[in-house]
């Protein structure tokens, strides 16, 4: 039997050869016309053109600075806004609003003036006497209030001994209205008592009302924090809305001198290069990263 025979391996041609093959294959490539000379001989062409490119310029750079002022407004509205946060968190249950609390509790003690007004008039003396008499009685109360407020979380003892003066003065007031009534009234005793009684349990409930309104509105310190927050958004908002402003301001100048140069650039571009060229001036014009405009184009 005859020896197989060996046939020798067929040389293959490298992959790279066929690569250089398609590759040379290719039409040549122009380089595109300098987007600056482009400009510059826009510009040149007319006085109102150079203009138009020069406001874009300066729009762009307003832009900018705007870009700026909002990202410090919003890091501001941050902090304001973590601030607030931090010292509302130190009184957790209160979180009224501090005005509205303040107009309420305010509100609710002026109901106690008719009661005042009668406590006053059995001291006798006129009118102006009588209701200068009833303004101290109210400024009293509030001032009652405003102590067990303030007093209620540091200092305990003190907020008992105001809670009894307050009581024994809200007693006191029921005592002159009992002896107004029965100077005034013609049923007796006993109806004077029932409307001093009455009057002086108004007068205490309105009183508790007063102090629990007072207790869920937020401190000074976090109702502070919280218009400084509201500030700052405030601010950030309209920082924002410049920045909106002047955006489109830059666009429309942008768009209207691309308007003018496009022109110019039909008649040295082909209609390949054109969309990339129209790109690189407008990156140009609103002051875009040339580099980034080639990766999108790429």
């Amino acid at each position: 039997m005859s020896a197989p025979i060996q046939r020798e391996p067929e040389e293959q041609q490298p992959a790279a050869n066929v690569a250089v093959l398609h590759a040379e294959q290719l039409p040549p490539v122009r380089p595109l016309p300098d987007m600056m000379q482009e400009i510059l001989g826009c510009n040149s062409a007319s006085k109102a053109h150079e203009d138009l490119w020069s406001r874009t310029r300066q729009a762009t750079d307003m832009v900018g600075q705007a870009a700026a002022d909002a990202r410090d407004a919003d890091l501001e509205r941050d902090r304001a806004d973590l601030d607030h946060k931090a010292m509302q968190a130190e009184n957790p249950e209160r979180r009224a609003s501090r005005p509205r609390q303040w107009l309420l509790a305010g509100g609710v003690l002026a109901l106690d003036g008719v009661a005042c007004y009668f406590a006053a008039e059995a001291l006798g003396g006129s009118q102006p006497e009588t209701l200068a008499w009833a303004v101290l009685f109210l400024a009293l109360l509030g001032g009652g209030e405003l102590a067990l407020d303030h007093y209620r979380d540091d200092h305990h003892v003190l907020w008992r001994w105001i809670a009894v003066v307050l009581g024994a003065f809200i007693g006191m007031l029921g005592t002159l209205r009992f002896s107004f009534l029965v100077t005034v009234g013609s049923e007796g005793s006993v109806a004077a008592i029932a409307g001093a009684s009455l009057f002086t349990v108004t007068t205490a409930g309105f009183v508790v009302i007063g102090y629990r309104a007072l207790r869920v509105a937020e401190t000074g310190q976090a109702w502070g924090a919280r218009r400084r927050a509201r500030a700052c958004a405030i601010a950030a908002d309209a920082a924002h809305r410049m920045l909106n402003q002047r955006i489109a301001h830059r666009d429309r100048l942008a768009c209207a001198y691309l308007s003018r140069i496009r022109l110019r650039l039909i008649q040295s571009c082909t209609a390949s290069e054109l969309p990339p060229m129209e790109q690189a001036i407008w990156a140009h014009l609103v002051g875009q990263d040339a580099h980034l405009v080639r990766q999108d184009l790429s």
